[in-house]
């Protein structure tokens, strides 16, 4: 089963959110006062293998639920949740405020089962259009 462009497009935002967050991680000043440090470098880490993970799957059009493809994209849904939780191990045991934690991991692990199943529904909204003509 191949991404809808709908499901392209909610990937594709997924994605770009995370680079945007991996880019502010980066640029943070305040993180790299002490220089480079295990907690945000990890958190960078973590946002930009989400990212990867996202964009790969949009370059495929393979969904991170049930597609077809590299074990990292059949189980991707595991891996999000494998990386947000580690984003939240690192932010809760360090001294990091909200505002330089990961913020788009958490919704990030519920985006491929929405969009299954709004592919879902739209695949059944077709079948049935097509069986009434």
């Amino acid at each position: 089963m191949r991404l809808t462009v709908g499901g392209v497009l909610v990937y594709a935002g997924m994605a770009l959110l995370l680079v945007v967050q991996t880019v502010r991680l980066v640029t943070m000043d305040r993180l790299w006062v002490d220089g480079v440090s295990v907690a945000p470098a990890g958190l960078v880490v973590v946002a930009a293998a989400a990212a990867l993970l996202f964009l790969t799957a949009v370059v495929t059009r393979q969904p991170l639920v049930e597609g077809d493809g590299p074990w990292f994209i059949t189980m991707g849904w595991l891996l999000l949740i494998a990386l947000t939780a580690l984003s939240f191990v690192i932010s809760l045991s360090s001294s990091l405020t909200s505002e330089e934690a990961v913020w788009v991991t958490g919704p990030a692990v519920f985006v491929p089962f929405w969009v299954r199943k709004l592919e879902e529904s739209y695949r059944e909204g077709v079948e049935e259009a097509q069986r009434d003509h």
